[in-house]
């Protein structure tokens, strides 16, 4: 116990956040899977990005293991450990000070300089890295000029394109370039398997994928977040060096699938990733001529899960950096089916990577499918329509069904709802919404001070109130209006397991 204390407490001081235990040891059984029970006696292992040795602790042969960081006071660390840790089987002068990212492989040792020269050693060279992973391209993990500070970035910037920004993708370019034909086996996020900023580097990454796995983030060291970490392990396959790279048809697999794991290792479902299909955006735009007449706006970003936040319906400008559709009667239909399928399964680190894809044409005989999306545009909550920022035509409803005191300025939604088969499910959607919107006007029937065209928002911001903050309370005070909001949210929910299964039936989402 005071052996491990003193190892643990080399690290903590280097201030090294490495991969746990169980996911090193994870991996080396994957590796076995991969390359046969005596891989370690087999093939030739070297960590190039090592930190203090934590994923090279467990492996037994020391004579095929090297390990390289950038930093000298990693290195000291596992020169150091390799007297007290009898589990770090590494021999000395197989340590060493490298920056991968910026040196010559004329500073490696000797040794592993005559595997990295020889093409057949060289397939018999598994690069073994949990590689760092920082970016330079805004949002919170983003740290200002982290990655561009170094040789590789500049050498591969407009091969790669936004890829370049990340850590992680210079390494797999500069190992794939010039170490050919060897096999990478990385930890890292998964944005580079499907992510449309990572286009560019699937088109020169050739390899085939042997084997994987994913576990959620927040199993990591001082790692937060709802998203996934991959062990991936590849065979490189490219015949020419990538930065000699001339067009040809990408050879990145089309399809990967990877073992999730729980926290405690276990094996609890397949989840596949896939390349080479267009995104949801580019039917989007394809599908929605310019609108006139509009009634809003649906505003929205990238094609994944985790940018799902940020697409959303308003009457206001936005100067942020999204993009934006205007909806009118014309292409009211399509923008609800964008808004549905985009918003009606929840956010998840197994999903977090998902991309939205470009559907087939089944969508367009479906008008059940079609209705559905449309009211479950109208009541969900990131529907941001306000009353207070122009003409309210998102009402669902006439005057005489909810009891309005005065003319509504707009019946363009409950016209538009006329004469269309709702399902039973989304009709019990807007049956619960009637209610709603009938106790408001019932409210205020005599305070001529608020507004009867009120929309979904406004109702639940007159009941709810706003806190010193300025958002929105969950709740009211009022526990009638919180038991009709209730109902209307159960409501959706059942109409959102109703959407679910046609949003993969056409194409939109793969399983």
């Amino acid at each position: 116990m005071e052996k491990r204390l003193v190892i643990n407490n080399l690290r903590e001081i280097r201030g090294s956040f490495f991969t746990p235990k169980i996911w090193a040891d994870k991996s080396k059984e994957y590796l076995a899977s991969v390359f046969g029970a005596d891989w370690q006696d087999e093939y030739y292992v070297w960590d190039c990005a090592a930190g203090t040795g934590n994923l090279l602790a467990g492996l037994s042969n020391e004579y095929n293991v090297w390990a390289s960081d950038v930093d000298q006071g990693n290195v000291e660390t596992m020169q150091s450990l390799i007297d007290i840790d009898e589990n770090l089987n590494l021999l000395p002068v197989h340590v060493f000070q490298f920056d991968f990212l910026n040196d010559s492989f004329d500073k490696v040792p000797e040794e592993l300089k005559k595997i990295i020269d020889d093409p057949e050693k060289r397939k018999k060279l598994i690069v073994y890295i949990n590689p760092p992973y920082a970016e330079s391209s805004g949002g919170e993990k983003a740290k200002t000029g982290v990655s561009t500070q170094h040789k590789t970035h500049d050498d591969y910037k407009k091969l790669l394109g936004k890829a370049s920004n990340e850590l992680f993708s210079q390494f797999i370019i500069r190992i794939a370039d010039l170490i050919p034909h060897c096999n990478l086996a990385m930890f890292s996020t998964l944005k580079y398997l499907n992510s449309s900023n990572f286009k560019n580097l699937r088109r020169v990454f050739s390899a085939s994928f042997m084997n994987g796995f994913m576990v959620h983030a927040d199993t990591f060291d001082n790692v937060h977040g709802k998203f996934p970490i991959g062990f991936l392990i590849w065979k490189l396959t490219a015949d020419y060096h990538i930065s000699e790279y001339e067009e040809k048809p990408s050879e990145f697999p089309k399809e990967i699938k990877l073992d999730v794991l729980d926290t405690a290792g276990n094996k609890i479902a397949t989840k596949g990733f896939y390349n080479g299909i267009e995104y949801i955006n580019k039917w989007f735009v394809e599908n929605n001529a310019l609108a006139k007449e509009s009634i809003g706006k649906v505003y929205y970003t990238s094609n994944d899960f985790q940018q799902n936040n940020l697409v959303f319906i308003s009457l206001t400008e936005t100067t942020s950096h999204l993009s934006c559709n205007e909806i009118a009667k014309s292409n009211l239909v399509q923008c609800s089916i964008y808004f549905a399928a985009r918003h009606c399964f929840e956010h998840t680190w197994i999903n977090h990577n998902d991309q939205f894809l470009y559907p087939n044409d089944g969508y367009k005989n479906d008008t059940e499918f079609q209705n559905n999306c449309l009211v479950y545009t109208l009541f969900h909550g990131k529907n941001n329509i306000q009353s207070q920022h122009g003409i309210n035509h998102w009402i669902p409803f006439t005057e005489k069904e909810v009891g309005a005191r005065e003319k509504f300025e707009s019946n363009f939604m409950s016209n538009f709802l006329k004469g269309r088969t709702l399902s039973a499910e989304a009709a019990a959607v807007l049956g619960a919404g009637k209610e709603l919107w009938k106790y408001y006007h019932a409210t205020i029937k005599n305070n001529k001070t608020v507004s009867h065209n009120a929309s979904y928002y406004d109702i639940r911001e007159y009941f709810q109130g706003r806190k010193e903050s300025g958002t929105m309370n969950t709740k009211s005070t009022d526990e009638t209006y919180n038991a009709l909001l209730a109902a209307l949210r159960g409501t959706l929910k059942t109409l959102t397991v109703k959407i679910q299964p046609k949003v993969y039936k056409y194409g939109f989402l793969k399983e």
